[in-house]
């Protein structure tokens, strides 16, 4: 496969229009009278919500969410006051945000873009940057940090969840659907399931996609590389995930734009 984003955009599209992935299901009215009477609540990765404490930290409200539509987090910030830019590689998804958007009155601007490419954004247009996990989509991330350091403001933060490299030296079909079996090393890091498609080691499955562990300097040395400063930190667990007995799959960090 020599275009692995668009079988990603497309595997998003089809995940989207039929709403059976949790990160596909918008915000419901309810949800969302709920969550804007209380504290911002909102996640970077599985098992742990971003610290209040983070927001609190912005110098400012104008906000972009990278790679993170669906109409979940957006609606969210859209109601707690920011002002809402989504930027989605997969247009279905960018349709629930806009679909929440109609249904709540609210103002989200919805942009289809590639993060692999230049932002279409001007210069320190925005406070804060978004973006859950959604990385291990991309090989190379080079872009997205310089990108995401360009379009924010100074003083602005990046915040950003991604996987924890390790999980992926595990068979994933043994990991999920056979937990009797023994876990098993099966692939050596960083993985990379295009490389290892064209070597005849693994066959994409279209629910999936392609996806990319990322070395911890390809993650956290990219931002720092980029210009970001890191400033804070955690960790968190899918404990459905039973490699999560033995350490934390998710990672996710605060970096600000000196």
């Amino acid at each position: 496969m020599n275009d692995y984003l668009e079988f990603n955009k497309n595997r998003w599209n089809q995940e989207s229009a039929g709403k059976e992935n949790p990160y596909t299901i918008p915000v419901s009215h309810e949800e969302l009278m709920k969550a804007r009477d209380l504290d911002i609540d909102v996640a970077l990765t599985v098992g742990k919500s971003v610290p209040v404490e983070w927001f609190e930290r912005s110098k400012g409200k104008k906000l972009l969410g990278l790679a993170c539509g669906g109409g979940q987090q957006g609606p969210v910030f859209a109601v707690k006051g920011y002002d809402t830019t989504i930027m989605d590689y997969s247009i279905e998804q960018l349709q629930s945000d806009r679909m929440v958007a109609e249904r709540e009155g609210l103002e989200i601007k919805t942009v289809q873009a590639d993060m692999t490419k230049t932002f279409p954004f001007d210069d320190e247009t925005f406070d804060i940057i978004f973006c859950p996990v959604s990385n291990v989509y991309i090989e190379d991330l080079t872009n997205m940090w310089r990108e995401s350091y360009r379009v924010l403001k100074k003083g602005g933060l990046l915040m950003v969840g991604y996987m924890n490299p390790w999980i992926y030296m595990y068979d994933d079909d043994i990991v999920w659907d056979y937990p009797d079996e023994v876990l098993l090393l099966k692939y050596s890091l960083p993985f990379n399931s295009r490389k290892l498609e064209e070597e005849g080691k693994v066959k994409i499955d279209p629910k999936y996609g392609y996806e990319f562990s990322h070395t911890l300097e390809e993650q956290i040395g990219g931002q720092l590389k980029a210009g970001f400063a890191m400033i804070d930190f955690y960790e968190s667990k899918d404990k459905r995930n039973r490699l999560t007995q033995f350490g934390p799959d998710y990672l996710a960090n605060l970096s600000i734009k000196l």
